[in-house]
């Protein structure tokens, strides 16, 4: 029984391996060292990136296949749910970086399955270097329509809490949280009218209009107080509350709001709804796709409630204008719980 058992494993393996998992399948693994970006007498050491990773990707009749990949190719089509094929799909990517000074691991896997009515995907991606995780389960219905496929669907998305930072449930004043991160303010007279050295409580003062009459009127003056700030070193960093409000205290909340975020996940359950475009030929190419996500529902206590709508958007166009020269814009834009990012590449070629 043993070793039935052990040439069911073996079996099972050569199948996974050879059964068509792999085909068309490429392994990579690259390296980067590069010099930092220097400003000043600052010393850093030298930047680097290792990729190493799996994809099983399709491609669009515009795109080229790359001779060698390097692990840190971005095509924009990757992130449209309908590929070029039907069937299975896959990425498994994890890149090690360190720029200018700062070490983080950027992780993206993804699984994608679709024959002519329905498509399903699971992806799981972890920026460390935009504090973006999440991982997500995609199943949709897809309507042909000529050129376009629209898809409805669900999606189930788990993450980190986003949109309840731990300062929006600080009951303290500022000033407390920025003495509990080593910062300290004294207090300076704003304008020492009668030069004692001290604040004193409100008093009345003569204002003379008319030297030949003694002619004039009473104010209560305020001397006021101001305050400069010190950081746990001693150095003076604020000259007023007003600048170290404006230029420290976001970075005490930020750091009072990593120090104090509470690590368990959180999930919602989304209506998606999609329209994917392809059309082209020889002379042109047109790729566009959105995804939306017009409901959600909370499934766990601090989901995220942003009035924000979660979407991304694609567009690949391009154009041979004539046999030499070609023209091409591709731009894409992602709203995912409160973070943005979006990029626009556009260019020409003459091919000689």
């Amino acid at each position: 029984m043993k070793y039935e058992r052990g040439f069911i494993y073996l079996v099972s393996a050569f199948s996974i391996c050879f059964g068509g998992l792999f085909d068309n399948a490429t392994i990579y693994g690259s390296a980067e060292f590069f010099t930092p970006y220097i400003n000043g007498g600052v010393v850093l050491d030298d930047d680097y990136k290792y990729n190493i990773g799996v994809r099983k990707i399709a491609l669009f009749p515009y795109q080229s296949r790359e001779a060698f990949y390097k692990g840190d190719e971005k095509e924009l089509s990757d992130n449209a749910l309908f590929g070029a094929v039907k069937g299975l799909e896959y990425l498994i990517s994890t890149s090690f970086v360190r720029q200018q000074g700062y070490e983080f691991t950027d992780q993206e896997y993804w699984l994608k399955w679709s024959n002519n009515k329905v498509v399903a995907k699971f992806k799981y991606l972890d920026k460390d270097s935009r504090d973006l995780q999440f991982g997500s389960i995609d199943v949709r219905y897809k309507i042909e329509m000529g050129p376009a496929l629209l898809s409805l669907g669900s999606n189930i998305v788990s993450h980190p809490i986003y949109g309840h930072p731990a300062y929006n449930n600080y009951t303290g004043f500022w000033w407390d949280l920025a003495y509990e991160y080593g910062y300290e303010d004294f207090m300076v007279p704003g304008f020492d009218l009668n030069d004692n050295g001290i604040i004193d409580d409100p008093y009345y003062v003569w204002i003379e209009t008319d030297p030949e009459t003694l002619e004039g009127y009473w104010i209560e003056f305020y001397e006021g107080t101001s305050y400069y700030w010190e950081d746990v070193d001693g150095n003076q960093v604020a000259n007023s509350d007003a600048e170290f409000a404006q230029y420290h205290l976001p970075g005490v909340i930020e750091q009072y709001n990593e120090d104090k975020k509470e690590r368990s996940w959180q999930s919602e359950a989304n209506i998606v709804i999609g329209l994917d475009f392809y059309l082209g030929n020889d002379k042109y190419y047109s790729h566009i796709w959105v995804n939306a996500f017009p409901l959600t529902v909370g499934l766990t206590d601090k989901s995220y409630d942003g009035d924000d709508i979660q979407y991304d958007i694609g567009t690949l166009i391009g154009v041979n204008i004539s046999e030499h020269i070609g023209v091409f814009i591709e731009g894409g834009k992602l709203n995912y719980y409160g973070r943005n990012e979006y990029s626009i590449n556009t260019g020409i070629n003459w091919r000689f």
